[in-house]
């Protein structure tokens, strides 16, 4: 899952920024999900500080209130793995970008063929994010990509008789066994139940005595048994 994080005060920009990822995306075939903000507000900063995976920021450089720059400084003070591209009207600003170490992938004029610019860039901050490997599988028609660290686990639904993928935003339900899942999977993943599997990668606290796990967005989970909990440990 791509999450895109869209900060533009020009709601005409904003819209015109989601049709380009929109667009990107389906050549992509890739997940994801666009997160839009007209201002550096409280929202902006709590999904900022949301433990999201493949960020791409793509940020207005000055709104009427706020600084472009500022922003992704507070960024880069926990987060050096994101992709960051900048939007400007104006152009003498990048040369304060290039002034600072923001690790930023490019900056934008929204004035200068910008919709083919942003394209290219977002293709480019995908190939740099490097995605570890990736799970296909169709769902409610639709066919997903999800990279395997989105995963935080996998778990039976014995009504439905299906298995229910568990990510940081959100679940799937596939007309699969548990075994069936694990053979699709690498090794980082475990059975912790009988009922359950779960990312090793993604654990960040094993409670052995009451066999919780919790994860590393906070998410936790009691499904560990008695038999396996050495695996997970």
């Amino acid at each position: 899952m791509i999450n895109f994080i869209v900060c533009d005060d020009n709601t005409s920009i904003l819209k015109s920024v989601s049709e380009v990822i929109s667009k990107t995306m389906m050549k992509n075939k890739q997940s994801y999900l666009i997160h839009s903000f007209t201002e550096y507000d409280a929202g902006f900063i709590n999904k900022m500080n949301e433990k999201l995976s493949n960020k791409i920021y793509i940020l207005d450089i000055e709104t009427k209130h706020s600084s472009g720059i500022d922003v992704a400084r507070k960024i880069r003070q926990k987060d050096i793995n994101s992709i960051i591209i900048f939007l400007t009207s104006h152009d003498e600003l990048g040369s304060l970008l290039l002034k600072e170490e923001i690790m930023f992938l490019t900056f934008i004029n929204k004035f200068d063929d910008y919709k083919n610019r942003l394209e290219s860039a977002i293709k480019k901050g995908i190939r740099i994010m490097g995605e570890t490997k990736i799970l296909h599988f169709e769902y409610h028609g639709s066919v997903f990509n999800i990279p395997e660290k989105d995963i935080l686990y996998v778990t039976r639904d014995n009504v439905e008789r299906k298995v229910i993928i568990k990510t940081d935003v959100t679940e799937f339900k596939l007309s699969k066994t548990l075994a069936e899942m694990l053979e699709l999977l690498s090794d980082c993943f475990v059975v912790s139940h009988r009922s359950c599997i779960v990312n090793l990668t993604r654990i960040n606290v094993v409670d052995k005595r009451n066999k919780i796990i919790t994860f590393d967005n906070g998410d936790t989970l009691d499904m560990v048994s008695k038999t396996h909990i050495n695996e997970v440990m």
